[in-house]
């Protein structure tokens, strides 16, 4: 938050610009900031990109979020700091221009992590180039231990090899974390000794603000209420925050004050909890609120706006809309998504998996509620030539109205459905008798949907992830007495083009259509590959 911790700000800009007095601080690895959920590392994160930029040496920055597909990915870090790289410095510019036009095919997916180690060691060693700093935020959010580590082994050899680059990280204490940046230099904010005095600073600002919108005397509340709330805050900037939302919204901040504050004398994470909880509380027994919660909490690959919830959860859209302003100081609404719902900190997510939950969210059930949601919306809303091309020999990049076509015609409860409904269907944990998934599995296999399911890939540009979200439940049938779909499930997954690009593929989905189906006899609709113009 602006204003705090200003002594570690100053720490590592000093780092950053290898001032003298930093000699027992290492300049050849990355600065690893740590400390527990909300303690402030990414309002720090963004503390440091404003006052390096204004420095110009700010070459960009990654921030990771967990419930993003794009931003949980490991593999996407390395070539997001390539472009960042590359604009900032035309000597990088131009070494990878030169790359890239040899090697004309490349994708990030097709990229090597080595790859820029190799443009760092491209760039001569006595050209001196300004010093550049790019900052990876909230690390801990992305990929697993292993692809973890991957990244952080290029990232260690980067610092090393190129002294004009500086690379900071946050995340969590996280062991594999730990296991690679154990000898980094480092910065532990539970450590920070201005810490509490700045957790009191913002604390006491936005109290005051709370009791300017309810015109009461100020400073608020009495030093004694107020000292209560620092110690359960326990140097937790996100307790405040979330509690100080949670009296905005509320009908009489003084008694829900002290009601947040009552129980055990908790500190730390655990209160942060039971504040979670006491919020919760007023819904908690509200027909299909906890499923609203599973919908949001379980969408992994990206955040849903208020239609696809209300869909995946069986409720309308006003009361997820309701639902969720109720909960303002836990949801927010993504302006930057298209309005989509998402939790204000992963520490939230994290509370609804846990035992501290009142109702608590068994995630791999969740994502198969999740999966079979998607499927009967699919059973629901999927029909032969969805968008209503008029001229199947067109590819997809030949259609200028395409992205309108699908915003027209592919709701997104849909597109979500289509994508992603595997990929649920696969958490669903043995303990849970399969029989629960096979009926919505057996609507969709024996009719046509996974031809018009298909042809939905093929105008949203994703045909390639047809055969691995078919082989991802194949085990699923393979193993129970619904044999039947096993066959069926095979036979489309043979279909799918394996190189979509090939025009022969046009007429697929049409030509599998039964001919005793007239009612379905519209113009044929192509099967194209991926449209990387229409990304």
């Amino acid at each position: 938050m602006e204003g705090t911790r200003k002594s570690t700000l100053n720490r590592i800009i000093a780092w950053v610009t290898n001032k003298p007095g930093q000699k027992d601080v290492l300049q050849s690895t990355p600065y690893w900031i740590y400390g527990l959920p909300g303690i402030g590392k990414t309002s720090l994160a963004h503390s440091i990109c404003k006052k390096i930029d204004k420095r110009k040496q700010f070459a960009g920055a990654f921030f990771c979020r967990g419930d993003d597909t794009n931003l949980s990915q490991p593999r996407n870090i390395l070539p997001t700091l390539i472009y960042q790289l590359s604009k900032t410095s035309p000597l990088f510019q131009s070494i990878v221009t030169e790359h890239l036009h040899k090697n004309q095919h490349m994708t990030p997916q097709s990229m090597p992590d080595t790859l820029f180690l190799e443009f760092i060691r491209s760039i001569p060693v006595h050209s001196n180039p300004d010093t550049l700093v790019v900052v990876i935020d909230a690390f801990d959010e992305c990929g697993n231990t292993q692809s973890r580590a991957d990244i952080l082994k290029v990232l260690i050899e980067a610092a090393a090899l190129a002294s004009w680059l500086k690379i900071i990280i946050t995340s969590r204490p996280e062991v594999d974390i730990i296991r690679s940046l154990g000898t980094a230099a480092k910065c532990d904010l539970g450590t920070d000794l201005e810490a509490t005095a700045d957790l009191r600073s913002v604390a006491q600002r936005q109290f005051n603000l709370v009791a300017s919108a309810w015109f009461l005397p100020t400073p608020w509340p009495d030093e004694s209420l107020f000292n209560r709330v620092i110690l359960r805050a326990d140097g937790l900037f996100i307790f405040i925050k979330t509690l100080v939302l949670a009296l905005e919204k509320c009908e009489n901040p003084k008694e829900c004050l002290k009601k947040a504050l009552q129980g055990s004398a908790s500190v730390g994470l655990e209160s942060l909890y039971i504040l979670y909880s006491s919020i919760l509380k007023a819904h908690s027994k509200i027909a299909g609120f906890w499923r609203m919660i599973a919908v949001i909490t379980t969408a992994q690959y990206r955040p849903l706006r208020k239609e696809t919830i209300a869909e995946l959860a069986g409720l309308e859209p006003n009361v997820v809309e309701k639902w969720s302003g109720d909960l303002s100081s836990l949801l927010y609404r993504d302006e930057g998504t298209n309005g989509a719902i998402r939790v204000r900190h992963l520490s939230i997510s994290e509370f609804f998996a846990s035992n501290r939950c009142d109702y608590r969210d068994d995630l791999q059930a969740a994502h198969m509620q999740q999966g079979v949601a998607c499927l009967q919306t699919m059973v629901k809303q999927l029909r032969f030539n969805i968008c209503k091309l008029d001229d199947s020999r067109l590819a997809n990049t030949g259609i200028k109205d395409l992205p309108l076509r699908i915003e027209q015609n592919i709701s997104d409860p849909l597109q979500y459905s289509s994508l992603y409904w595997s990929t649920h269907l696969r958490f669903t944990p043995d303990k849970i008798q399969h029989h629960a998934i096979f009926g919505s599995l057996k609507k969709f296999f024996e009719g046509l949907y996974p031809l018009f399911w298909i042809e939905v890939l093929s105008v949203m540009g994703m045909v390639s992830i047809g055969a691995p979200s078919l082989r991802g439940v194949i085990s699923l049938v393979k193993v129970n007495s619904c044999t039947s779909l096993h066959p069926k499930m095979i036979l489309i997954r043979c279909r799918i083009p394996i190189q979509p690009s090939l025009r022969e593929f046009r007429t697929f989905v049409v030509s599998s259509l039964p001919s005793t189906a007239p009612s379905q006899s519209a113009p044929p609709t192509l099967i194209f590959q991926r449209d990387l113009s229409y990304q």
